[in-house]
């Protein structure tokens, strides 16, 4: 019997492989939730790059909560920006559109990222 986990790992590979690679213009945003933390990065897939990541551990109130999913979306936003970043293409990782998820991708909406 697969684990929880171990299903999430095979429904982020059939995501991912529908999903449009990211480019340096249009990179993929990956996020991923752990028990403590919530990690969110922007990925080059054609040089295999990380462009932009931010996280919970960044946050001088560590939390694992919907509040810290919208902390870590606005300071992701502007790391983002800095990278002259207005839009992206989003792997939610086999996790489901709810809670978290939702909150960070309308925060991420809400500073003017289009996806």
């Amino acid at each position: 019997m697969e684990s929880r986990n171990q299903k999430r790992v095979k429904k982020h590979l059939k995501i991912t492989n529908k999903l449009s690679k990211g480019t340096a213009k249009v990179p993929r945003v990956c996020v991923f939730k752990s028990l403590h933390h919530f990690y969110a990065q922007a990925i080059n897939d054609d040089k295999h790059i990380t462009i932009a990541s931010y996280s919970t551990q960044q946050l001088s109130k560590h939390a694992n909560n919907i509040e810290a999913a919208k902390a870590v979306a606005k300071g992701f936003a502007k790391a983002l920006s800095d990278a002259k970043i207005k839009q992206i293409v989003f792997d939610r990782s086999g996790y489901i559109y709810h809670g978290k998820i939702k909150a960070f991708c309308e925060t991420l909406r809400a500073e003017g990222i289009k996806f």
